[in-house]
């Protein structure tokens, strides 16, 4: 009889690792301090960037002591470093020689030069470890099957969880290659319990099966599951996602590529995610001062991770913005930060219009509300005389008759004025009219002046 040598938990175990899941927050911040700590001095004396950025900063390792040393002392780093590093280099902050070498990517921004990205075989057993808490609190179990409705290439998104899905010894069937109809016919054929996806695609997936006479609900999935893009935690987007493939659970995953990082759902689907504190530290700041944030207040995201430890990731601002909870009981007995809402918009991306503050995220998270519109939006931002104007585009629900479009238009305006206070110009078209992406979607277009004009993409 042939034992799985990368499964050895019993199935009857409530959590993926007890341990780390259920430790007290004081013991957590004790290892995340002593982690952290040997983690400098790795950087100092294996890192160039990490030791210009320290002896810049006049920075000895040993002169991390304390929370407010790590704090106060160590400097913030952010993607331009790694830009800059990239230059002169292969790999920006590079920490292990090239033997180490074992999967290449590079960032998907739409805008400027992608970062280049390495991994080891110990930060894919890592990042695989932090899935694994998703899924196993989801009811996934070894030998459990998975339909990765993905083309290979060089985005980490979903390669990491399949190195999840190794982690947990459960059946992959690959989809890469394959058109979007020849997926359909596999995933009703084969049947699998998983579907990996971005939320846009999978939502595509239903609408083009349909065209073919095909309903994906008699495949009889029973969990979706990716990221790549707000949806999975978004109310209307999860909904019409569970109901088109007739699945029980959607699972989110909130990952960033270039850290190797991914903050897990747990079962308990209370409209969030956590933090897997096996695999990285993280904590909040005030934008402006870099101060910490108080907990339960919206801040920005920074990062130190544990499982990339071939390129270094020390204090990374990551200019997600999100309502970090470290004492957030919801059932589900995890001990780890916990943001709901997930990521709620950009400390680097953010529209004053009529002087209010709009986040895009909040703009999608308000999709749905208005009966006869669907998820599928587009966001145009413009500016006039000096003010910034933002247009939603939304298509209309199958069967809506045009003549309707206005009225239906005018209900959009009006709940965005009446839930964000301010009056957002809204134009609702035809089914099927915007573009439909399998990778990370482009909603969001800046028509601005490239001198006022903020970034889209990490």
């Amino acid at each position: 009889m042939v034992r799985s040598v990368v499964y050895p938990k019993p199935a009857g175990q409530r959590y993926w690792n007890e341990y780390m899941q259920t430790m007290p927050r004081e013991k957590l911040d004790e290892l995340h301090l002593k982690r952290i700590q040997r983690l400098i001095k790795f950087a100092y004396d294996n890192s160039p960037l990490y030791r210009r950025l320290y002896d810049k900063a006049n920075l000895k390792p040993e002169d991390v002591r304390t929370w407010d040393d790590f704090y106060h002392k160590v400097p913030f780093t952010d993607k331009p470093n790694y830009m800059a590093d990239q230059e002169t280099t292969t790999f920006a902050g590079e920490a292990l020689p090239p033997e180490y070498r074992q999967y290449y990517f590079q960032t998907t921004g739409t805008t400027g030069q992608p970062l280049r990205e390495h991994f080891s075989m110990f930060d894919t057993t890592r990042m695989a470890d932090a899935f694994c808490y998703g899924f196993w609190d989801n009811g996934i179990r070894p030998g459990d099957s998975f339909y990765f409705a993905f083309n290979w290439g060089t985005w980490i998104g979903l390669w990491s969880l399949y190195w999840g899905c190794l982690r947990m010894n459960c059946t992959v069937y690959s989809g890469g290659g394959l058109s979007t109809e020849e997926r359909i016919k596999a995933i009703i054929s084969l049947k699998p319990k998983a579907v990996v996806g971005t939320p846009t695609y999978l939502l595509h997936m239903v609408t083009l099966a349909r065209s073919m006479g095909l309903d994906l609900r008699e495949a009889g999935v029973q969990v979706l599951t990716g990221g790549g893009e707000p949806g999975y935690n978004v109310a209307a987007t999860r909904k019409a996602m569970l109901e088109g493939w007739g699945a029980e659970k959607a699972i989110d995953f909130v990952g960033i590529g270039e850290l190797n990082i991914v903050h897990p759902e747990c079962g308990a689907n209370p409209g969030g995610v956590h933090a897997a504190e096996d695999v990285f530290h993280s904590y909040s700041i005030d934008s402006e001062s870099g101060e910490k944030a108080p907990d339960g207040q919206v801040g920005e995201n920074v990062i130190t991770t544990y499982s990339h430890s071939s390129q270094i990731f020390i204090k990374y601002r990551t200019h997600d913005l999100v309502e970090r909870h470290e004492h957030f009981d919801h059932g589900c007995g995890w001990t780890w930060g916990y943001y709901p809402g997930t990521v709620l918009g950009r400390s680097d991306f953010m529209v004053i219009v009529r002087g209010v503050n709009v986040y895009p995220t909040a703009v999608e998270n308000l999709l749905g509300q208005v009966d006869g519109t669907t998820h599928y939006y587009e966001l145009h931002i413009t500016r006039e005389e000096g003010m910034d104007r933002m247009l939603v585009k939304v298509e209309a629900r199958e069967g809506i008759p045009a003549e309707q479009y206005a009225d239906l238009t005018e209900s959009v305006s009006r709940m965005y004025r009446d839930t964000l206070g301010v009056r957002l110009e809204a134009e609702v078209v035809a089914p099927n009219s915007l573009p439909r992406y399998e990778l990370k979607s482009k909603k969001i277009f800046d028509h601005r002046p490239p001198e006022v004009r903020r970034k889209l993409d990490r």
